[in-house]
């Protein structure tokens, strides 16, 4: 990931969280992620990007300890394959 700044521009925070810059407005106008607006300029602020990546990690699956195939191991994990 670049480099962060205290407060980014659009286009700072769209290329450190590898997003296209529509899609990180579109995030804004959600509410999902932190910005700060004065008059006509937004930024966001370094720890509202990391927020925003914190809260949206997904945690890696346990390793598959019994070399079953990963069909086999979500049926004995209760989960469809």
């Amino acid at each position: 990931m670049s480099a962060l700044e205290d407060v980014n521009t659009l286009e700072q925070a769209a290329a450190y969280l590898k997003l296209a810059p529509a899609k990180v407005t579109r995030l804004r106008g959600e509410h999902k992620i932190g910005f700060i607006k004065q008059g006509n300029t937004v930024t966001y602020p370094r720890e509202a990007l990391e927020a925003f990546v914190k809260a949206n990690q997904i945690a890696a699956s346990p390793p598959n300890p019994h070399g079953l195939s990963d069909s086999s191991l979500a049926r004995i994990r209760g989960r469809a394959a």
